[in-house]
C-alpha cells in the first residue's frame, strides 16, 4: 500500500505551503526551459556559422593541400548532419510553448496564494474551511492542467530557501545542473567543437604539408 504524504500542519498551512512550493518550482521551470530556448537558438546558429566556414576555407584558398580539403568537406558534411540532427530534436522540444505555460501555471498559483492570504485574514472558521476547500478545488483543477515540473526546479526551489539541509557539495551540484549541467551539450556544440575543428584542420594541414616537402 502507498504511503499517504505526512501532514505536517492544519489544513491552511499544509494548502499554503503546497501552493507555495509548486509555484516558485513551475517558475523555476520557466526560467530554466527560457534559457534552453536561448541556448538553443544560439547552438543552431553558430553550428550553420561552422558549416558555411569550413565551405569557404577552399574557394578563398585558406588550405590548398587537396589532402587537408578532402579531411575538411568531411567535416563540414558531420557538421551538417550535426546542424540537421539539432534542428529536428530541439524544434520538437517546443521550449517556449513549454516555458509559457509554465509561466501561466505559476502565475495562476500567485493568485490563488493571495486569496489564501486574505482567507488567513477571516475571523469566522466557516469561511475559511469553505475558502480553504474552494482554493484546494482551484489548485487541483489547476495542477491537472499542465505538465509536472522536472525534479531539479523543486530541488532549486529547496536550496534557495534553504528547507533542506544539504551539503555545500550537493548545493553547488543543484544550482549547477539547474544552471549549466542542464545546457551541457550546447556549450559543447558552441565551444568545443569549433577548438576539435580548428586544432583537427591545423593539424592535418601541417601534416600532409610536411608529407609533400618530404616526398
Amino acid at each position: 500500500m502507498k504511503k499517504l504524504r505526512e501532514q505536517k500542519g492544519d489544513a491552511f498551512e499544509e494548502l499554503y505551503d503546497r501552493i507555495w512550493k509548486t509555484k516558485s518550482a513551475r517558475f523555476n521551470a520557466y526560467h530554466r526551459l527560457k534559457k534552453k530556448k536561448i541556448m538553443s537558438s544560439y547552438t543552431l546558429s553558430l553550428l550553420s556559422v561552422y558549416v558555411i566556414i569550413l565551405k569557404l576555407l577552399e574557394p578563398f584558398k585558406v588550405i590548398e593541400n587537396s589532402e587537408t580539403l578532402v579531411t575538411v568537406n568531411f567535416l563540414s558534411i558531420c557538421v551538417s548532419i550535426l546542424l540537421l540532427v539539432f534542428v529536428l530534436i530541439e524544434n520538437s522540444m517546443e521550449y517556449n510553448l513549454k516555458a509559457e505555460k509554465f509561466h501561466n501555471c505559476s502565475k495562476s498559483l500567485a493568485k490563488l496564494f493571495k486569496e489564501l492570504e486574505i482567507i488567513k485574514e477571516s475571523k469566522s472558521d466557516y469561511e475559511k474551511t469553505s475558502g480553504i476547500k474552494k482554493i484546494t478545488e482551484k489548485y487541483d483543477i489547476i495542477i491537472g492542467l499542465y505538465d509536472n515540473h522536472d525534479p531539479i526546479d523543486f530541488e532549486l526551489h529547496r536550496v534557495n530557501n534553504n528547507l533542506k539541509n544539504y551539503s555545500s557539495s550537493k548545493n553547488w551540484w543543484i544550482k549547477n545542473t539547474y544552471l549549466y549541467f542542464n545546457n551541457l551539450v550546447y556549450y559543447l556544440a558552441i565551444y568545443l567543437l569549433p577548438i576539435i575543428l580548428i586544432l583537427t584542420i591545423l593539424i592535418l594541414n601541417k601534416y600532409n604539408s610536411v608529407d609533400l616537402t618530404t616526398t
